[in-house]
């Protein structure tokens, strides 16, 4: 590729005072319009620390840009550009997103890719450039071995970043708050939502904008940075039928959960959209979380955040 005359999509926004202070620390942060990729992004800014956000969308890049951050075009699985992307980065934020692909016939060939890609693009930087430490987005399910489905990759992801050489901490995870927005909708909508995980099962909920302050403070050095797993969760588990209930009382309605079948939910997502393919993979995920085969360790260093599902909740109804 001749890099004389650059593709559009490889330049970078940069401010005076980066320019200025080439010096500086810089942190990438890839997937950075994702949920999790913009909570590490808003927390960096908050703390005026210098910061390179790489996605798919420019347009989806821009308020980084009016907040003085770099952006950088690019997918996860293009070699060339997240190699660009993270050159002259001292930190990095990796992670795989999109969470699923819905009608993709084959995700595991997508991850590998994405896995290939960013693993690549970060051992470059490590060996030519200034690169000394990454954070991923890993999950709970990386503690179980037959984790399959749509988290299929995070182990994997773990290890493909560890053979670059570079120090890295692996955020795994717990269950996404974030999970609840399409229940919020339903709840609202009909009074009623439900699927395959038992009611009362306690799950580690966790927000996704606590995991990118604990990423920024890893990336930033604020927490010590001492490379492998380290499990993230919320500040209590808590269970879906919890969940409902406060959720029915913020938006002014008796709510309900209903459990539902393998079947009834495959047959839900085909008709959704979804490939046979990730119909299966998701209902197979979700089947591992049912039956404790994906769950905690909660090792000693395990990290508690501070939002709790009452506040989630509260302010996902306000916004929804």
């Amino acid at each position: 590729m001749n890099l004389t005359h650059p593709h559009p999509d490889l330049r970078e926004r940069r401010s005076p005072e980066q320019d200025a202070s080439p010096e500086r620390d810089l942190f990438a942060v890839t997937a950075a319009t994702s949920a999790t990729g913009s909570a590490v992004v808003r927390a960096l800014l908050d703390h005026g620390a210098p910061v390179l956000a790489v996605g798919r969308d420019r347009e989806r890049l821009h308020p980084y840009a009016e907040r003085g951050a770099r952006t950088h075009v690019s997918p996860l699985d293009d070699e060339e550009r997240l190699t660009a992307a993270v050159a002259d980065a001292t930190g990095a934020f990796v992670m795989l997103a999109p969470g699923f692909i819905p009608d993709s016939p084959d995700f595991q060939a997508y991850q590998r890719a994405a896995i290939a890609a960013q693993a690549q693009a970060v051992r470059n930087a490590y060996r030519h450039g200034r690169l000394r430490r990454v954070v991923t987005l890993s999950g709970w399910a990386a503690n179980h071995p037959g984790a399959s489905g749509p988290v299929w990759g995070l182990e994997r992801l773990e290890r493909a970043i560890d053979a670059t050489g570079v120090p890295a901490v692996h955020l795994r995870a717990g269950w996404f708050m974030e999970n609840l927005l399409p229940d919020i909708a339903a709840i609202r909508a009909t009074g009623a939502t439900g699927g395959l995980l038992p009611p009362d099962l306690p799950l580690p909920m966790v927000a996704t904008s606590d995991i990118g302050r604990v990423a920024a403070e890893f990336l930033r050095g604020v927490r010590p940075f001492v490379p492998g797993p380290v499990e993230v969760t919320g500040p209590a588990d808590r269970t879906l039928a919890e969940a409902v209930r406060l959720i029915g009382a913020a938006v002014g309605r008796t709510a309900r959960y209903e459990v539902r079948t393998a079947d009834d939910v495959r047959a839900a997502l085909t008709a959704g959209g979804f490939s046979d393919h990730m119909a299966d993979g998701t209902v197979a995920m979700t089947l591992d979380v049912a039956h404790g085969r994906i769950r905690m360790r909660r090792p000693a260093g395990t990290i508690v955040t501070t939002t709790t599902l009452e506040e989630f909740v509260r302010a996902a109804v306000t916004t929804s």
